[in-house]
């Protein structure tokens, strides 16, 4: 999830997955088993796009109730992240790191990527002296009392970068030298480094990860498990399973539920009148996978809209309060581990975090500080 040169074009971040990845990788698989049709699943709404001149609002909703035991670990874009107190309102900064005076890309300091893990957050903090230089990365776990206590420390070269792995506080380390084999190592860790494909490490599943032109490769051992082609764009959500969308250029109408294993795709239609992007946040262990849609022009603000997708069926639920006017780049949806959707909301004067359960009629919403911004952060349930 992390760029270590921005030459390489490995896209794995969750700020990366906000520009679309169109004509890079896709979801049609080549194999012996010809594409399934799943069964259709309940028609989804069609809408006309949506006129720059609609009135949209900034997300509200019915009062957050007192006693919601939800912290925050929130971070604007690279910054230093803040412990966020729903039910106290208060917002300070988390404790533990080693950081200099200044957090950001100029300062060749960064904290990204913030992930979930068990029941807290592991941050990674990231210095790299030169944009041509190795990076030393430093890994740091956030617990609920919002204090950071330092993990391990990793040197990497100029051509390699690090994806945290999935369900560990390890990472896979991608050697991409541009003169000689590519390579995947899990550090720490155990294994020799194997072979893999060149082209850059794109996603990352419990199915493999996915390389360069579309390569579902086995990490252990580096070898192909699929091969899938398109011009489309493609995420992958768990499993097996992949989340494609398709339309003409600059515009997606299209969004398909496949299984990259068999072949099996379900048609689901577009269910937002907001075509630009598309960012799917999956839940940690369950079926759910909320799509968030935005629309970064659309005046006097930006637009979002939240749909959830049920996997296991294929049903689209529309997620109350949206669509709405937002900043796309200070906000952000997350999943708690007892199923909750929070979504973090910054408009032009406040910003608000809702939080909704499937099946709720409404999204109940409080105001919160500020801080820097809210674009990655992970919900912490008492």
């Amino acid at each position: 999830m992390l760029i270590a040169d921005p030459e390489l074009g490995v896209v794995t971040d969750a700020r990366r997955r906000q520009r679309r990845r169109r004509g890079i990788v896709g979801a049609a698989v080549l194999g012996v088993v010809a594409w399934l049709a799943l069964a259709p699943g309940p028609p989804v709404p069609r809408h006309a796009p949506l006129r720059l001149s609609s009135s949209l609002r900034y997300l509200a909703g019915p009062a957050l109730g007192a006693d919601t035991g939800l912290r925050l670990i929130a971070l604007e874009n690279t910054g230093r992240p803040y412990l966020v107190d729903l039910d106290r309102g208060t917002a300070r900064l988390v404790t533990g790191f080693a950081l200099p005076g200044a957090v950001a890309p100029a300062s060749r300091t960064t904290v990204y990527p913030l992930i979930p893990s068990g029941a807290g957050a592991l941050a990674f903090v990231r210095t790299q002296p030169c944009t041509r230089c190795g990076t030393t990365q430093v890994e740091y776990e956030i617990g609920r009392d919002g204090v950071a206590r330092r993990l391990a420390t990793l040197t990497l070269g100029y051509h390699q970068t690090f994806t945290p792995a999935i369900g560990s506080t390890a990472g896979w380390v991608y050697t991409w030298p541009h003169r000689g084999p590519c390579s995947l190592a899990l550090e720490p860790g155990s294994q020799p480094a194997v072979r893999v494909p060149c082209g850059g490490l794109y996603d990352v599943s419990s199915a493999g990860v996915l390389i360069g032109n579309g390569l579902l490769v086995d990490p252990t051992t580096g070898h192909v498990r699929l091969r899938v082609r398109t011009a489309n764009s493609l995420w992958l959500l768990r499993g097996t399973l992949a989340l494609e969308a398709t339309g003409p250029s600059g515009d997606l109408t299209n969004l398909s539920l496949v299984d990259l294993a068999t072949g099996a795709r379900r048609v689901l239609g577009w269910p937002s009148r907001l075509h630009f992007g598309l960012q799917p946040i999956p839940q940690r262990n369950g079926p759910l996978v909320a799509l968030r849609f935005g629309e970064p022009s659309y005046p006097p603000s930006q637009a979002v809209a939240v749909w959830v997708l049920d996997t296991s069926s294929g049903r689209l639920t529309h997620v109350p309060g949206f669509p709405a006017l937002e900043l796309l780049k200070q906000s952000m949806v997350a999943w708690t581990t007892d199923g909750r959707l929070v979504v973090a909301s910054t408009g032009s004067t406040r910003t608000v975090v809702g939080v909704w359960r499937p099946g709720e009629r409404a999204t109940h919403v409080r105001a919160v500080p500020p801080i820097q911004g809210y674009s990655s952060f992970v919900p912490l349930a008492s």
